[in-house]
This record gives structure tokens, C-alpha cells and sequence, in this order.
């Protein structure tokens, strides 16, 4: 049951800019929040609550909360694994933190942060064999990061394991953290999107990359339509990115998404 409200949530808040209801803080949370400030919130519709932030103060050249929404729209276009992202207006914040914030879906009541993975050294064969063979089925996932310009991959807290304890064969690795993308610090502006470097990334994942995979991904990412790239980002409130930075968004992931399959197929 609660598989199928995370796929209706995931739908919904694809479709939706921001969220429409009330949330609380959950005191049970034991969340550390990241650099940029977060914890997490429940409502009713929710079965696992979501992670609000940043909590930090965000510059116009830094959109936190506009990059993560953006992302996980194109990521659901596209058939990623990373959760649906709401943008949240946050009322009455502590005196000198944001208000302009967004929510990410917690899909999973249950949660590993795969840097518990990265040293499989000491494991046996067979069991080695099933973590890189359960981290390799995401490998297209390294195209969408090589689309938005990922420089936080390689981070033990930005991949999860969501586990549901109920229904083991429902679980899956999430790729979460997309403040640090697109033209975060203005780096796209001018001829800057152009510029295609490779993801940093965990030498576990590095090792459970399958060539084909990746391959794939590229091949979704390029036959995406303009139309709808520029729909995600253009629809964007100016006060979350300004509409001079939305449209260097727009001109670099077109731009890119086109020369993201040679870039893979020269690299894999």
C-alpha cells in the first residue's frame, strides 16, 4: 500500500511546482543535515515525511532549492532514481535562515547512506559480486549527472539504500544532493555549459559502471525534448532562480544534453 501512495506522490509532485499542505517538524528525526542546513518534516499524505531545506541563506548565483526541483523533474522525465522534490515556501524561519526551501520525498522507511558500502575489501567473493551488481543497475544514472554538472557525487551521504522491511524485494539506491549543479556559482554562463568533465565518484561505483548503462542513460537524456527541459526550469518562480540565470539553465542543459552521448561514448 505504501509503494503505491510513493508512486502517486511521485507523480503528483512531478506535476506540481509547490506543496499545498502543512508541515511539521519530526521530532523523532535524527537527520544530520548537510552543509546547506535541512531536518526533516511530516503530513498526512506522506507516508515517511520528506526532507526540508536549505536552511542556509541562498545567493542568487546559488539556488539551492530551484536546483534540486529542476533536477527531480528531469529526473522523472527521464526515469532516474531520485526522489520528487517540492518547493516549499517555509513560514517563519529562525531570524537569518531561508525561507525560500524545498521538500525531498523520503521514499523508504527504512535508509543507508551508501558510503556504509564504499570498502568492500574485506567481504567475500559472492557477497562483493552483490553490492557491485546491485550498484551497477544505476549506472545510467552517471549520465544525468554528467548532464547537470554533479560535483557531490563522490560524498558517503549522497547515495541512500531505501529498505522497506515489509516487502524486501522493494528497495533501491537514491541519488539525492543537486544543490551543487547546473550553474550553481554562474559557471555555465557564456561558454561555460559547454564544459563536460567527469563525475567525481566513490571507487565502488567506478567499478560497478556498466559501459551499456551508461550508454542508455545518454541516449534518453539527448532524445528529450527541448520543449520540456525549458518547461521544467522556465516555470521556476523568479525569486527561487532569476530569470537571467533560469535562462543559462535552459541554454546549457539543451546545449549539453546533445553532447552528453559522445562525451559517454568516448569515456565508456
Amino acid at each position: 500500500m505504501s509503494r503505491a501512495i510513493i508512486n502517486g506522490l511521485r507523480r503528483s509532485w512531478r506535476t506540481d511546482l509547490f506543496t499545498a499542505e502543512a508541515w511539521q517538524n519530526d521530532p523523532g528525526a535524527t537527520f544530520n543535515p548537510g552543509e546547506a542546513g535541512g531536518y526533516r518534516v511530516l503530513t498526512a499524505s506522506a507516508p515517511y515525511g520528506a526532507y526540508l531545506k536549505p536552511t542556509r541563506v541562498c545567493d542568487d548565483d546559488n539556488p539551492r532549492a530551484a536546483n534540486e526541483k529542476i533536477v527531480a523533474d528531469l529526473a522523472f522525465e527521464l526515469g532516474f532514481s531520485v526522489p520528487p522534490v517540492l518547493l516549499y515556501r517555509r513560514p517563519a524561519p529562525p531570524a537569518g535562515e531561508e525561507t525560500r526551501c524545498c521538500l525531498s520525498l523520503v521514499m523508504y522507511p527504512e535508509q543507508y547512506e551508501w558510503g556504509l558500502l564504499w570498502d568492500i575489501s574485506g567481504l567475500s567473493v559472492p557477497v562483493r559480486a552483490i553490492i557491485r551488481g546491485s550498484i551497477s543497475r544505476y549506472s545510467d544514472t552517471l549520465a544525468l549527472d554528467l548532464l547537470i554538472g554533479q560535483t557531490d557525487r563522490n560524498n558517503a551521504r549522497n547515495v541512500i539504500l531505501g529498505v522497506d522491511g515489509m516487502d524486501l524485494a522493494d528497495s533501491a539506491f537514491l541519488f539525492l544532493d543537486h544543490a551543487y549543479t547546473l550553474n550553481y556559482g554562474n559557471r555555465w554562463s557564456g561558454v561555460g555549459w559547454q564544459n563536460i568533465d567527469m563525475v567525481p565518484i566513490p571507487q565502488l561505483f567506478r567499478d560497478s559502471l556498466t559501459g551499456g548503462r551508461v550508454r542508455e542513460g545518454a541516449g534518453k537524456i539527448a532524445a528529450l525534448s527541448d520543449e520540456t527541459v525549458a518547461g521544467i526550469v522556465q516555470r521556476i518562480p523568479d525569486d527561487y532562480m532569476t530569470a537571467t540565470h533560469k535562462n543559462i539553465v535552459i541554454a546549457g542543459l539543451i546545449g549539453r544534453k546533445a553532447r552528453i552521448p559522445d562525451f559517454v561514448a568516448r569515456n565508456f
